[in-house]
């Protein structure tokens, strides 16, 4: 490699970043539009062409866009509520499901320790009875949830 290669002022520079994503659109940006939209159709129609009645007229109906903004934003959460109970169930369904491979390989390394001795059979009974115990309780749970 010869030193002009590395003394080249476009191996020196450092590379452009990559264009940003472009962010989806936002509900902010359709009110804003349909306002725009609005506002110079009245514009265009009105009877009354002088500049105050045009002012009044147009922020008159950036005022209603921003009134139905303010209502999107108060009842779209309330329209999403069914989504978010869905993915909580869908999350609860999870967690269950590990919490029943949890308490049948605990199970398992309990009858292992047993049978090396590692654990008295008082001890093994007491805690493979509660173990089971979760595990059914567990599996009742998975059983009565709706499966979405």
């Amino acid at each position: 490699m010869s030193s002009a290669t590395l003394t080249d002022e476009r191996a020196a520079k450092p590379a452009a970043p990559p264009p940003a994503a472009s962010e989806p659109a936002q509900a902010w940006h359709f009110f804003v539009v349909v306002s725009l939209a609005a506002a110079t159709l009245a514009v265009v129609v009105s009877a009354r062409t002088a500049p105050e009645h045009l002012v009044m007229l147009s922020i008159t109906i950036f005022a209603a866009g921003a009134a139905a903004l303010a209502a999107y934003s108060v009842l779209a959460p309330l329209l999403s509520e069914r989504q978010r109970r869905r993915a909580v169930r869908a999350s609860t369904r999870a967690a269950l499901l590990a919490e029943k491979a949890l308490a049948l390989r605990t199970i398992k390394e309990l009858e292992f320790d047993r049978a090396m001795g590692k654990v008295s059979e008082a001890d093994f009974v007491e805690m493979a009875g509660r173990l089971r115990a979760r595990a059914l309780r567990v599996m009742q749970q998975l059983d009565d949830a709706p499966e979405r």
